[in-house]
């Protein structure tokens, strides 16, 4: 007697890979359970990342030259019509942002300049260096105006508050100091880092300074009180 045929349970072929398949012999299960099951096998989506812009590669438009030694500092004028370097040669160089021509040379530091930075309220441009010095000059006259005179050491770094005239320096020393910028006066030094703070930023919004330091840590500065409200240690190695 042949054996009856019976009718397929599944009809067609796969056309890609295979990669698991489940069964469920248990004719109790609810339809809720099976839908719930069903869906945990199926994978989360990943969510979707929006794919950036594409831009043209940037190229090399000029290169300056003119100092005898590294260049260690730039800054860029507020108005984007000039911009001013520091090097090692102990030269403040003024050039014009357009053509690249050179249109001032300051002389004055004695070692490498590490730090320079433009006011966006006065003609001025503030300079540091290893030389333990920070300068003042007035650009309506090219000549050095103020001294702030207290770090021990090199100086590395500088910033003016965008929003009061205060000057925050920092150095080898390791201490960051704040200077009130007319006066010259040093209003506070600001201590806890165990070496050489290499770079100091000041912002209008609390926390108004932070600095790093090669003792791996970044610290942050109640301005008004002059003192540590946080510190960062999850640095390996120096911040600088």
């Amino acid at each position: 007697r042949p054996a009856e045929k019976t009718a397929p349970l599944v009809t067609g072929t796969h056309t890609s890979l295979v990669r698991a398949s489940l069964a469920n012999s248990n004719a109790d299960m609810s339809a809720n359970g099976a839908i719930a099951s069903h869906l945990q096998l199926i994978p989360k989506k990943a969510p979707s990342i929006p794919k950036p812009k594409w831009h043209a590669p940037w190229k090399l438009s000029r290169v300056i030259s003119g100092h005898l030694g590294w260049v260690r500092c730039i800054a860029v004028e507020p108005g984007n019509e000039w911009f001013a370097t520091g090097a090692g040669d102990r030269v403040i160089k003024i050039w014009d942002l357009a053509s690249g021509k050179l249109k001032l040379s300051l002389t004055g530091h004695v070692s490498t300049v590490r730090g320079v930075a433009v006011s966006t309220k006065h003609p001025y441009l503030f300079s540091c260096g290893e030389d333990r010095q920070v300068k003042c000059w007035d650009l309506e006259y090219n000549k050095v105006i103020r001294h702030y005179h207290g770090h021990l050491s090199a100086v590395y770094s500088l910033a003016l508050h965008p929003t009061i005239d205060v000057l925050a320096t920092s150095g080898r020393d390791s201490t960051a100091r704040i200077w009130d910028m007319r006066t010259k006066a040093n209003v506070h030094t600001l201590t806890g880092h165990t070496n050489t703070v290499a770079s100091v930023v000041a912002q209008a919004t609390n926390p108004q300074i932070i600095t790093g330091s090669h003792d791996s840590t970044v610290r942050l500065w109640d301005l008004a009180a002059g003192k540590s409200v946080c510190t960062l240690t999850n640095h390996k190695k120096s911040v600088r």
